[in-house]
């Protein structure tokens, strides 16, 4: 028996959406043009079923829907894959160990910042006070761990100081938010520089973690931010200025926990030039 008009359109329309869904997972240069003339042949497909029986008409829409969705469901896949990718491609992650992981809550403090809970734990060998990155820079520490979730201080919440070196001379500085009694008007998310020696940054000054023993909380070298405005020069003996984080505190998703590496072994003693040896 030869299947109805109906039941071959079926077949048509599940076959070439299967084709773009396949096209796209491949990162086929051609898919956009599969795409295109799939819009081409969908749209007389439909109005072809429109005169078919309404049984037969709903369970091809809802095929359509099924694939779609799946369609949609492995794209969004595909783009976590490549964030992930681009993390552990970056700067802030080359050379180190670390476990990458998936922001699955947030929340506002009442006292400003922001927290986020990331779907690794201490079953995957996450710790308290480790640090953790995005492709751009820092993003916090982690300051709480239950077996499969880790809750994150994100930089610039209310008790959060970070010591860091400030632009090409390093000089030591910290970064915290904006205090309430602050004389300067900031932007919102934005941080206060407060160099701790006696030294002026300049705009474009790029912000880095100074870095903690084993790493923690805070490795060394990581992009924390980059001068924007340097506060006027009041007679006081250190300068401070306004930093914007290298990450946006509203749009963090992929990102990764450094795993500290502790020194384990003394350091080997180098003599030095011009030594008798």
């Amino acid at each position: 028996m030869q299947p109805s008009a109906p039941r071959r359109l079926l077949v048509v329309l599940a076959s070439l959406t299967l084709a773009i869904l396949l096209a796209d997972l491949a990162g086929w240069a051609g898919a956009d043009r599969v795409r295109d003339v799939g819009g081409l042949v969908l749209g007389p497909v439909q109005r072809a079923l429109s005169g078919a029986p309404h049984d037969e008409l709903a369970r091809v829409e809802a095929e359509n829907v099924r694939l779609r969705t799946l369609t949609a469901d492995q794209q969004h896949r595909l783009d976590e894959l490549g964030r992930v990718e681009e993390l552990l491609g970056s700067a802030s992650t080359v050379g180190r160990r670390v476990i990458p992981a998936r922001v699955v809550a947030t929340d506002l403090s009442p006292l400003g910042g922001r927290s986020v809970t990331i779907d690794v734990g201490s079953r995957d060998g996450i710790r308290t006070d480790s640090t953790v990155v995005a492709a751009d820079g820092l993003v916090g520490r982690v300051v709480a761990v239950s077996p499969w979730t880790s809750d994150v201080q994100v930089l610039g919440s209310a008790d959060s100081v970070v010591a860091v070196r400030v632009g090409p001379a390093g000089a030591l500085g910290t970064v915290s938010a904006p205090a309430p009694g602050d004389s300067e008007s900031r932007p919102r998310g934005s941080l206060r520089l407060e160099l701790v020696v006696p030294s002026a940054p300049v705009v474009g000054d790029l912000v880095r973690t100074l870095g903690s023993i084993d790493d923690t909380p805070y490795a060394a070298g990581l992009v924390v931010g980059t001068v924007t405005a340097v506060d006027p020069d009041r007679g006081q003996q250190t300068r401070s200025a306004t930093v914007r984080p290298a990450i946006d505190p509203d749009a963090i998703d992929v990102v990764a926990v450094l795993v500290p590496t502790a020194r384990t072994a003394p350091r080997q003693a180098t003599p030095a030039r011009g030594s008798g040896r």
